[in-house]
């Protein structure tokens, strides 16, 4: 089983998988919609990345829901590729084409 600080999880985790915290008792779903709280007083709420989230460690797991967005997942990993390198041929091109200062 592997463990991971909030910010590898979100990178490692794929479309429909279940994250689980060290505590056993919270967990969350990455759907299409966002990331998801599973159980806890938020359960069924987009998860708010806040302070405390990042001093956790999470594991990544399957189960019989995972399996649905299996299908999904090409296309989700696909969109997400196209996102990020977007964004880094808009920070190449603003790191090459510098704004013109005038007096």
């Amino acid at each position: 089983m592997n463990w991971y600080t909030f910010g590898q999880m979100l990178h490692a985790i794929k479309l429909g998988q279940l994250a689980e915290a060290a505590d056993g008792h919270r967990r969350i779903r990455l759907l299409p919609e966002g990331m998801i709280w599973i159980t806890g007083p938020y359960a069924d709420r987009l998860v708010k990345v806040e302070g405390y989230l990042l001093s956790d460690l999470w594991t990544i797991r399957e189960d019989e829901t995972s399996e649905r967005f299996a299908e999904q997942r090409a296309d989700w990993e696909r969109k997400r590729m196209e996102m990020l390198e977007n964004q880094l041929f808009e920070q190449r091109a603003r790191r090459l084409d510098p704004p013109n200062i005038k007096d």
